[in-house]
Formats: structure tokens, sequence, C-alpha cells
């Protein structure tokens, strides 16, 4: 995979910084690359204390466009995190495994000036384990949907860091209280309508947790033309040039079925911003139209992936066969 260069404006850098221990956007060309230092494990993460009192009024239509109105009386502390969930959603449950996206507003405890919101922009998305601790235990045990209110308590807070919000009696030891609208769980693999592929095609061989492990190649033969073939249809949305997705995949020679990459033994699935370059052709070719949450085969011949004599000596040469689950774009 290519690397590319994400660019943020400087507001959303600081936000990113405050709401999870890992807001590096440094180049990703593979998820080998990508690491992070989790402010929570998932072992560690205790749901935050349920507080119907907490004196937090919340108006508007619950959703990521706009932004709610909310008040309260300043100075607001607690000493525990707790929440409130002031409308009820009724998707999923929120583990702490899972990773979620979602709309937000900050505020200071202390003053009652909001501090950052991302209402109106693209919901943020972090796996739990990663996140600040406060928000973390505010989200467990939410469901998708919900419209919650969270007030962090300075222990499980954002620490100095929150000083870089430049805002006067906001330091350490203020509560931050934040209201936020759980807008999806980001799957860990495709979800969707199962579809039966064409004979021929090359045979995905999965384990009992259904995650692709190999290849039976019936006929190794190159195609003329790229191949795309939904194996599990989605229910999301197309995919259009310029998303962001997360995908897990396994990609093996066509010619004898060996794998030579995949991305589901590492940490982390592989994202990268299609039809832009960033990947081989036949990746930007073949996802574009494709639903989100779906499991793709992609039969790729020689000129839509490293050539007949790749460049890069470690590339694999020749035709390739792919399969992708599409798992998140935005």
């Amino acid at each position: 995979m290519r690397r590319r260069t994400a660019l943020m404006s400087a507001s959303a850098v600081l936000a990113m910084s405050l709401l999870g221990a890992c807001a590096s956007e440094a180049d990703s060309p593979t998820p080998s690359e990508q690491s992070a230092s989790a402010s929570a494990s998932a072992a560690a993460i205790e749901p935050a204390v349920t507080d119907e009192e907490l004196p937090v009024d919340v108006a508007g239509e619950v959703g990521t466009a706009v932004k709610p109105t909310v008040t309260f009386t300043p100075p607001l502390t607690v000493s525990e995190t707790s929440r409130k969930v002031v409308v009820p959603g009724d998707g999923p449950e929120v583990a702490a495994t899972d990773t979620i996206a979602f709309a937000y507003t900050l505020y200071a405890g202390s003053t009652g000036e909001e501090l950052d919101s991302n209402y109106g922009r693209t919901a943020a998305r972090f796996e739990l384990s990663n996140i600040t601790m406060g928000l973390a235990r505010g989200f467990v045990g939410t469901h998708v949907g919900d419209r919650v209110v969270i007030a962090i308590a300075p222990d499980d807070g954002f620490g100095e860091a929150v000083q870089q919000f430049g805002k006067e009696n906001v330091d350490a030891t203020t509560t931050i209280v934040v209201v936020a609208d759980v807008e999806k769980i980001v799957p860990t693999m495709a979800e969707g309508t199962p579809v039966t592929p064409p004979a021929g095609l090359p045979t995905v061989v999965t384990d009992e947790g259904n995650v692709p492990t190999g290849f039976e190649i019936a006929d190794p033969t190159p195609p003329a033309d790229l191949v795309v073939q939904p194996l599990i249809e989605g229910t999301g949305p197309a995919v259009t040039p310029g998303m962001n997705l997360t995908v897990q995949y396994l990609g093996a020679r066509l010619a004898d079925g060996e794998v030579f990459d995949q991305s589901w033994t590492r940490p982390e699935p592989f994202e990268f911003v299609i039809g832009q370059g960033n990947v081989i052709p036949g990746w930007d070719n073949g996802l574009v139209g494709q639903k989100i949450g779906s499991r793709v085969e992609l039969v790729i011949p020689a000129e839509q992936a490293y050539g007949e004599e790749p460049s890069n000596p470690s590339a694999p040469a020749g035709a390739l066969v792919f399969v992708v689950d599409v798992l998140d774009g935005y």
C-alpha cells in the first residue's frame, strides 16, 4: 500500500489529542505500522455511575447533524465519573471492546464554557480502549441511538492536556461535561446478506469465526479485466471516492494461492482514503460502489496490482486475489 498524508485542522488535532490517547495522524501505509498506547484497557473499563439527577439539561433533536442546546449551572463538579441517558436509543449495547462513532460537545464544568464540538461534522470514531478513561466509562453500557450526558471526574479526565484549550479556570482539576450522541458501533467483520459467487472464482477459506484464512484456486488464469464479486452484501451506503475506509483484508497470488499479506492478525484494521491512489488500482477501482459492511472478493490483473515485475522486490508479481471486509467509511 502507498503512503498517504492526513491533514487535519488545528482544532481537530486538539480535539483528537484530548479525546484519545493515540491521536497521531502519521502516515499509515499498512496496519502493522499503526500502534497505540491506550488510556484504558477494555478489561479495566468500569461503566460510569448512573446519576439520573445529574443537573444538566439538553434540548434538541437527537442526531449528529445539529448541536443540542445544553444548560447547567457552573461550577459543576463530580468526584466519580457519572452519566445519565437523556434520550434512549434502541440499538445494540456498547461494550468495552467496541469501536464507536459519536458526535459530542465538551464543556468546562468550572465555567460552563464550551470547549469543543463536532456536531455537524464527521462523527468521531474511537476504540473505547484507546480513548480517555472518562469517556470510555461514560459510553460502556449505553446503546446506539442514545443521547448521553457524561460528567468526567478529574481522575478520569484529560489531565494537564486540557489546558491546550487555553481557557481560564480549566485545568487538570476541572470536571468535564460531555453531551454525546452514539451513532453506531463499527463492526469487526462484514455483516449482511450472503451472496453466492459464480463458479470458477477463487473460493475464500474461513475459520470457525468466519475470518478469511486463504483461498482455493480453481482456475489460476489471470483475468483480462478486474473482477469484483460481493460475498456478503452490507447495508451501509455505497463507497465513494475520497471516503476514509476501514477494512480487514487477505491477499494472495492468483497463480498458487500463496497468501502474501493480511490484516486480521494485526492490532488494528487498515485505514486509507479510497480513490486517491493510496492503494493499488484494483482496490481503488473495485471497492468504489460497494456498500459499507460488505465482504468483497477482488481478482486483480497484474496491471491493476503491482505489475509483472514490481519495482518493490517485496511486492508480489502477477495477478492477485483479495477478500476485503469494508467495515466503515465516512
